[in-house]
C-alpha cells in the first residue's frame, strides 16, 4: 500500500481549510492509500490581537472551537508536528512514497504564514525530488500573480513535481505562462465526498427550528438581509454560525463556536443556505440545498466557475431584487449528472497522478 502525505493549509480555524484537508486525506484513504495529513503548524495569517486582558478572554472563549478543529482532523493528521519553516526544511525523512501538495490558497503568498513571502513548505521545497514523488492535487494561487523576482522559485520548485493541478482556470493559464506547461484544472476536494461520506464526519446541533443557515465570509449585513428575505416568505428562522455569543441583528438562532462536524451537521439539515462563501456554494450544490450564493464582489470567481460547470449560474445573486426571479427550489437534476461527471475526471486524475 503506498503511503501518501499531504502538505496543505489545515492548522487555521477556517472551515473551508479543515474541510478541504480532510476531504483530500479521505478520498485517498476511501481509495486504498495510507494517507496522512503533514501536521505542519503555519503561523496565523490574519492573527486577532487583543491588550489585556481581552486577550485572555478571547482565549478562553474560543478555546471550545479550537478543541472542535483539533477533534475533526485529529484521526487525519501525523501525530508528529512542526511548526516552522525550518524544522521541515532541514532533514525531512518521513516514511512517505508520494507527497501531495494539497488544495486551498497554499500557492498564495498572503496565505502561507510568512507574511506576503514564499513559504517553500508548500511547494514541497523541504522534499528531496529523488526520494519523494511530489504531485499538487488543486494547489490554488487565489487570484495572486507572481512577480518576477519569485518566479524563478516557482519554476526550481515546481519542475520538481510530476503532475500539476490547480483549483482555478486563472492559475492554470498564469502558471502555464511562467512555467511553459499545461496545468489541470480540478475540483475542489470538499466536491469529491458525497453527502453520504460526509454525514459520517458530522455531529449534531441541538435545533427544534426549521431554518435557513447563513453562512457569510466578511460581509454579515448582505448575506442576513437576503435570509430574511426568505425568512418572511416561509416563515422559518434565520440561523447563523458565528464566533461571538453577541446575535446580529436580523438572526433568530445564533450558533456559536461551531467546528467543522457542527457545521456539516447544519448544512445538511438547513432547509435553505444564504451564503457569500466558495465553500458554502460547494456544500450548497454537493447537498442539494435550495440556496442562493451572494456574490463576494472583492474575489467571485470561485463561485462563478463553478456555477456554470454545474448549470446554475442563476444561483450568484449580485443584487437583492433579483431574488423575485428565482423559483421555490432549485432543479439539481442536470446539476447532478454535470458535478459527479467532474468528480469522475478530478478523482481519476489524482489517483493517475499517482500511480504513473
Amino acid at each position: 500500500m503506498k503511503k501518501t502525505g499531504i502538505i496543505t493549509i489545515h492548522s487555521d480555524l477556517n472551515y473551508g481549510a479543515a474541510l478541504q484537508a480532510y476531504a483530500l486525506n479521505q478520498i485517498l484513504r476511501i481509495k486504498g492509500y495510507d494517507s496522512q495529513i503533514i501536521n505542519y503548524i503555519k503561523i496565523p495569517n490574519h492573527p486577532r490581537v487583543y491588550p489585556f486582558p481581552k486577550n485572555i478572554a478571547y482565549k478562553l472563549m474560543n478555546m471550545p472551537r479550537l478543541y472542535r478543529y483539533r477533534k475533526f482532523l485529529k484521526s487525519s493528521v501525523t501525530a508528529k508536528e512542526w511548526h516552522s519553516v525550518d524544522e521541515l526544511m532541514n532533514g525531512f525523512n518521513e516514511p512517505f512514497d508520494i507527497l501531495i501538495s494539497g488544495s486551498d490558497q497554499v500557492w498564495n503568498p498572503t496565505c502561507g504564514g510568512l507574511i506576503d513571502k514564499l513559504n517553500p513548505v508548500y511547494y514541497l521545497a523541504f522534499a528531496n525530488k529523488n526520494k519523494y514523488k511530489k504531485v499538487a492535487y488543486a494547489s490554488s494561487l487565489g487570484s495572486y500573480k507572481f512577480n518576477e523576482e519569485e518566479k524563478p522559485y516557482i519554476k526550481k520548485w515546481l519542475g520538481e513535481y510530476e503532475h500539476l493541478s490547480t483549483r482555478e482556470t486563472t492559475g492554470s493559464e498564469h502558471l502555464k505562462e511562467i512555467l511553459g506547461t499545461e496545468v489541470k484544472v480540478v475540483l475542489d476536494p470538499t466536491l469529491l465526498l458525497n453527502e453520504g461520506e460526509w454525514m459520517k464526519a458530522a455531529a449534531p446541533v441541538r435545533i427544534k427550528d426549521k431554518y435557513i443557515l447563513v453562512y457569510y465570509i466578511d460581509e454579515i449585513s448582505e448575506c442576513v438581509e437576503y435570509a430574511r428575505k426568505i425568512a418572511d416568505k416561509t416563515g422559518w428562522k434565520v440561523a447563523m454560525m458565528t464566533n461571538t455569543a453577541r446575535r446580529f441583528p436580523g438572526v433568530d438562532i445564533n450558533i456559536p463556536f461551531c467546528g467543522p462536524a457542527q457545521f456539516l451537521w447544519l448544512f445538511t439539515n438547513a432547509r435553505y443556505v444564504v451564503t457569500n462563501s466558495f465553500h458554502g456554494t460547494a456544500f450548497a450544490v454537493n447537498f442539494n440545498k435550495d440556496f442562493i450564493s451572494v456574490i463576494k464582489r472583492n474575489s467571485p470567481q470561485r463561485a462563478q466557475t463553478l456555477l456554470n460547470n454545474v448549470g446554475l449560474p442563476e444561483r450568484l445573486l449580485t443584487d437583492i431584487s433579483q431574488i423575485n426571479r428565482l423559483g421555490d427550489h432549485v432543479d439539481f437534476t442536470q446539476a447532478n449528472i454535470k458535478l459527479e461527471a467532474l468528480r469522475k475526471d478530478s478523482i481519476n486524475y489524482l489517483i493517475n497522478a499517482i500511480e504513473n
